[in-house]
């Protein structure tokens, strides 16, 4: 994390001198991270909406994995040590899925508003919430992107503004606008350096001839962001095992519903990715295992360090 906002002299930084504790910096470096992410290589005619429908079956199934709810344990354990949680607030979850955080949430507090855009995806996301018999999670269809907060009332509605790998918060301005939501807390869990997917790795350099582009969003960014905006954000990191085990075919259909983003799935790539497959089936079982580093930010919307005449 970026330390000091104030120069040896005691005086306001001089941004032009030190480039890391300028907030426009950070803004800049998240967006050139974004253009040159994995997600800037999915193809064009491809609408990003159909690419989660199309992965709403995967969505459900990473909901009930073991790490997903060993991190839904470990957030809502610090926002409790934190003492964000309780029963009266309101919460707005930003790219719900289909539940992993959603469902835990409508248990402890008064509402729940689950906002997921994709129709596959939030058809799941409903039918666990009715199983479930929860009456205060409500559903908003819509990107968060083309959110206007000010437009739809959702202008500081909501005790917590809660985000965990979502695509959504992709830069200063997606970030802002969870703040303008907020009117006390944000949260945001996102990846925090590369992750490790052999399988999808040697996929990639087996049909693009490329190391595989990193995802774009890392928690570096709006740490950073944040951190020199003048907030005082919480910052926990960790490191979590991500495990599946799916018969060949499913493992294969797996691959083709996510390179399909990024090339067509021709005979050939199909080929490799059924060799790559049954090269690393054992019994008729793919097993795969991502390693991944996680990190998570919590700070409060209204409390924020101003520089006006260089004293705090």
């Amino acid at each position: 994390m970026i330390t000091e906002k104030l120069n040896p002299e005691g005086g306001a930084t001089n941004c032009s001198r030190y480039p890391l504790k300028d907030p426009h910096f950070w803004t800049e470096t998240w967006n050139e991270a974004h253009r040159h992410s994995l997600s800037a290589r999915r193809r064009p005619d491809l609408n990003p909406i159909e690419y989660w429908n199309r992965l709403a079956g995967q969505v459900e199934r990473w909901t009930d994995q073991a790490n997903a709810r060993g991190r839904v344990d470990r957030v809502l354990a610090w926002l409790e040590q934190q003492g964000v949680l309780h029963p009266q607030m309101e919460v707005l979850d930003i790219g719900a899925g289909a539940g992993t955080f959603t469902i835990p949430l409508a248990r402890l507090v008064k509402r729940v508003v689950a906002l997921e855009p994709a129709p596959a995806v939030l058809a799941a996301l409903q039918k666990r919430v009715e199983a479930q018999g929860l009456a205060n999670v409500h559903f908003l269809d819509r990107e968060w992107e083309r959110i206007d907060p000010a437009q739809e009332g959702l202008a500081r509605r909501f005790d917590l503004v809660f985000a965990s790998l979502t695509p959504g918060v992709r830069d200063a301005e997606t970030l802002q606008k969870m703040m303008t939501c907020s009117r006390r807390w944000c949260f945001l869990c996102d990846f925090a350096g590369r992750r490790q997917s052999t399988v999808r790795e040697e996929l990639w350099r087996m049909i693009f001839g490329e190391e595989m582009p990193p995802p774009g969003h890392d928690i570096i960014y709006p740490l950073n962001y944040l951190y020199t905006s003048g907030y005082y954000p919480s910052f926990q990191v960790w490191v979590d095992d991500w495990e599946q085990e799916l018969p060949i075919a499913e493992a294969i259909a797996d691959l083709e519903e996510l390179f399909q983003f990024y090339t067509e799935v021709t005979p050939e790539v199909k080929e490799k990715m059924t060799d790559h497959v049954k090269r690393r089936a054992t019994n008729g079982v793919f097993r795969r295992k991502d390693r991944v580093r996680l990190g998570m930010i919590l700070w409060r919307v209204d409390d924020k360090w101003e520089l006006e005449t260089g004293v705090v």
